[in-house]
């Protein structure tokens, strides 16, 4: 996730526009252990608005992996709170970001308004 904080910086506003600013209708605010457990030990897939990839794989003792289809790649630690995750890569300063749940569809609110999903990695 922190790796995601620090890329959203590197995208422009306008590719916020292509996905959305907003958390979908009826989506609730997750508490730290139902984003804990919704992404420890996991790896998933997140389409950015324009067109890149990200793939991050969050470790079991609170490190995590990023990599972009751009090229840009990092690691860190991350943590859950009450509808945030927050991290710190190597690369990627310290940044939380808003998040929220719909069923089982976790979402998160980048530095720039675009609110991307989550999407389990195969």
């Amino acid at each position: 996730m922190k790796t995601l904080l620090a890329a959203l910086l590197l995208i422009p506003a306008a590719a916020a526009l292509a996905q959305g600013t907003a958390f979908p209708d009826g989506a609730t605010t997750p508490s730290a252990a139902d984003i804990q457990q919704r992404l420890t030990g996991k790896a998933f897939d997140i389409k950015i608005g324009d067109g890149s990839m990200w793939h991050v794989q969050y470790g079991d003792g609170g490190s995590y992996d990023f990599k972009s289809s751009k090229g840009f790649a990092d690691h860190g630690d991350w943590k859950a709170e009450d509808g945030k995750i927050c991290s710190k890569g190597s690369k990627i300063p310290y940044s939380c970001n808003d998040v929220r749940m719909k069923g089982t569809d976790l979402y998160l609110k980048r530095d720039n308004g675009e609110v991307v999903q989550f999407v389990d990695s195969q």
